[in-house]
């Protein structure tokens, strides 16, 4: 099976070829085997499964059931209804439980055809795996299965109310109530710490959610439209709303790509671990009296045996001082994030077919999701809070949780605000042309657009409100065009001059923030690798492009600095003037983490590393990419047969100048982020290098791509 040939299992072999017991009876199918130097485990390729492959989610039951009933009366005109909607998410990884298998060479005995450390010879990571002499194994244990389900109960009344026959006022209210995620097993966790630290749903000290319900979701809604002369020509319209979000079940069952751990999840709170470290097979005397033990358990070589059982059984999951364990956390008092949204603007119509709208739009987002380390190591002592001598264990002894590492928390504690003012200009169809003309100047700020599942985490978790600064989907300038124009046609000739419509959309937008966050260096002492630097300087000398950002290191060496930068077109790497380097001496904070992670350098500014225990000056979402600008153009021509078929050909270039566009180096719309990090992408740091559409993984039919040109036949009948 899986390109194997065979596969044995704890219940017996089935095929041949290559028959191999992993003792896991959990799932089917061949563990991922990692061979350095020619498959990795965690990929889509290689021996055995891919990555999170094939894993199964579903049947994810809906139903939705909703109603409303409209009574005019006068002048008003009411309307009342409700909604009542159950959701149900299925999920279930099954090629974790599968295990995984590393060599990584220097296994066996005799062999000596690879090059070691310091000039020794060992066996080759290939000759490991045919001899059967794996370096490490890791097995998930626990129950992967999670079922959550939730219920979303709402009704509303509103009376548009025609006061007189040139102003009508709007009026609703809309009262909506969602229920806690609840796990039907009690597979959930949390990490409260006025309850003794990790906890589990069903506990009679949580109850069967682990967030208390939100009973106070009213969202009042107001609005007018004025018609200012009593004509039709030009009316006012404003309105005001309170609009309440909802939860997803991903946030809390897979928080992947935090800075400082990999992945955390609520279905993984170990509180069914043990509280000492004991060896494989051996009963746990003691656990935090859950039942949760749901987490890879790395085994070491002396415990794999190759050509019996694979992975041993009795493997389990410890937390203690010398191995803590991460988790993901919710505050228990969460409430459910809202938008206030408002408007004022002005439509007057210049023609029966030429209108122009203005208008101000804005809002504001309060209690929004965001993530934070509620553990981050305080740099001034060095300690966590909940660790052995930290701020929150000396204040409390009960709140001393020296076996846990990363608390990685969900609470409310980000907030969003946006003003625009907004323009269009239509001309609807008339002498056979029809245009639709936009213009958005605005500005978006928040202190954390990305951070409820996939985003980056603030540098510093005791001051969230410091990352307060523009969005990652921040764009000051839009402006589009859409153009429509039928030629002149005439009869005869076989139709072919008739029928002919020219068309064309216009794009341009000013430059969108990418963030910098170093994965690489820890030099604030927090543990979550997750330090912006020092900047000095104009941030526009920082914009994004088609090569890296000058980059200097060697600071403190023998041959001294020198500095280059890459082209991520091709690759090919300039050597530039090591005086570049003089201007970071002259201002970088501290002589050794300026010679540990170097520093960058455009036109008059640098970007330096931080002093030692110390978070960097920067501002987030400071540095801009190059925009975005495009045009597309279109020719289609009609074809009539008879009175019921019809036919359209057509002729579309999209980017028609070939206008090269280079993708946002963070990566906030495409999810590239190839070229945000200082620490360890210097290669990379504040390039694109890519187009949008290749970044996004969506080549040539993407936004973004070079010019493509496409011809298509549509019949109509």
């Amino acid at each position: 099976a899986n390109g194997m040939g065979g596969l044995c299992t704890a219940t017996g072999c089935g095929g041949k070829g290559y028959p191999l017991n992993t003792g896991v009876t959990a799932a089917g199918g061949l563990p991922n085997i990692n061979i350095t130097g020619y498959f990795a485990a965690t990929g889509s390729s290689g021996i055995g499964a891919g990555h999170n492959r094939p894993s199964a989610t579903g049947p994810n039951p809906f139903f939705d059931f909703q109603d409303s009933v409209s009574y005019l009366w006068g002048k008003h005109s009411f309307k009342i209804g409700g909604e009542f909607a159950h959701i149900e998410v299925d999920a279930f990884t099954e090629d974790t439980l599968r295990g995984r298998i590393d060599f990584r060479g220097n296994r066996t005995p005799g062999l000596t055809d690879c090059a070691g450390p310091k000039g020794t010879r060992i066996s080759c990571p290939l000759e490991d795996f045919f001899a059967g002499n794996p370096d490490r194994g890791f097995l998930l244990v626990g129950i992967p299965g999670r079922t959550m389900t939730w219920t979303s109960t709402a009704g509303f009344v509103q009376d548009d109310w025609r006061i007189k026959p040139r102003f009508m006022l709007n009026l609703g209210l809309r009262y909506s109530y969602t229920s806690p995620i609840h796990e039907a097993n009690n597979l959930w966790g949390n990490f409260v710490p006025a309850l003794g630290g990790m906890v589990q749903q069903g506990q009679p000290s949580v109850g069967n959610t682990i967030v208390k319900p939100d009973y106070g979701n009213w969202s009042p809604r107001v609005g007018f439209a004025w018609d200012v002369t009593g004509k039709g020509t030009t009316v006012v319209r404003a309105g005001a709303s309170v609009i309440y979000s909802s939860y997803k079940a991903g946030m809390f069952t897979s928080q992947i790509g935090l800075p400082d751990i990999t992945s955390t999840s609520l279905s993984s709170i170990p509180t069914g671990a043990c509280k000492t470290v004991v060896a494989i097979g051996v009963p746990c005397p003691a656990t935090f009296g859950g039942s949760i033990q749901y987490a890879s358990t790395g085994i070491p070589a002396s415990a794999l045996n190759w050509s019996s059982v694979v992975f041993p059984a009795g493997a389990g999951v410890s937390c203690t001082a010398t191995g803590p364990c991460s988790v993901l956390a919710v505050d228990p008092n969460l409430k459910t994030p809202y938008v206030v949204n408002y408007n004022l603007g002005v439509q007057h119509a210049f023609t029966n077919n030429l209108s122009l709208e203005v208008g101000y739009v804005g809002t504001h987002g309060d209690n929004l999701i965001g993530i934070r380390d509620s553990n981050q190591i305080d740099p001034t002592t060095g300690l966590r809070p909940y660790g052995a001598g930290g701020s929150a264990c000396a204040a409390n002894s009960a709140f001393c949780f020296p076996y846990l590492r990363y608390i990685n928390q969900i609470s409310n504690f980000a907030r969003s605000n946006y003003n625009s003012m907004q323009a269009t200009l239509t001309k609807r169809v008339s002498h056979g042309l029809n245009f639709t003309a936009g213009y958005t100047y605005g500005h978006g700020l928040d202190n954390g657009s990305l951070n409820t599942q996939y985003g980056y985490m603030a540098q510093n978790t005791n001051n969230t409100a410091a990352e307060y600064a523009s969005g990652d989907f921040d764009i000051r300038h839009r402006f589009t065009f859409t153009t429509t124009y039928s030629l002149p046609g005439k009869k005869g000739f076989g139709q072919l001059l008739e029928g002919w419509k020219i068309n064309s959309i216009v794009s341009l937008q000013s430059a969108q923030p990418w963030t910098v966050d170093d994965r690489q260096n820890d030099f604030s002492g927090s543990g979550d690798f997750a330090d912006r630097w020092d900047f000095f300087g104009n941030p526009a000398d920082f914009k994004s492009g088609t090569s890296s950002i000058p980059f200097c290191s060697g600071f403190g060496t023998t041959g001294g600095p020198t500095c280059t930068t890459q082209s991520g077109v091709s690759g090919i790497v300039t050597q530039l003037p090591s005086s570049l380097a003089q201007q970071c001496t002259a201002v970088a904070p501290d002589p050794s983490t300026l010679a540990k992670g170097g520093c960058y350098v455009d036109g008059n500014s640098v970007l330096a590393p931080p002093a030692p225990g110390t978070f960097g000056t920067m501002g987030r979402n400071i540095f801009r990419d190059s925009g975005f600008k495009n045009v597309d153009f279109s020719v289609f021509k009609d074809f009539k047969f008879k009175e019921r078929f019809n036919a359209q050909f057509r002729f579309e270039v999209f980017n028609v100048f070939n206008h090269p566009l280079i993708a946002n180096p963070f990566g906030s719309v495409n999810n590239y982020g190839g070229g945000s990090d200082p620490g360890s992408s210097p290669s990379t740091f504040g390039c694109g290098c890519a187009t949008p559409d290749v970044a996004a993984g969506n080549p040539i039919v993407g936004s973004g791509s070079s010019r493509d040109i496409q011809l298509g036949l549509k019949l109509t009948f």
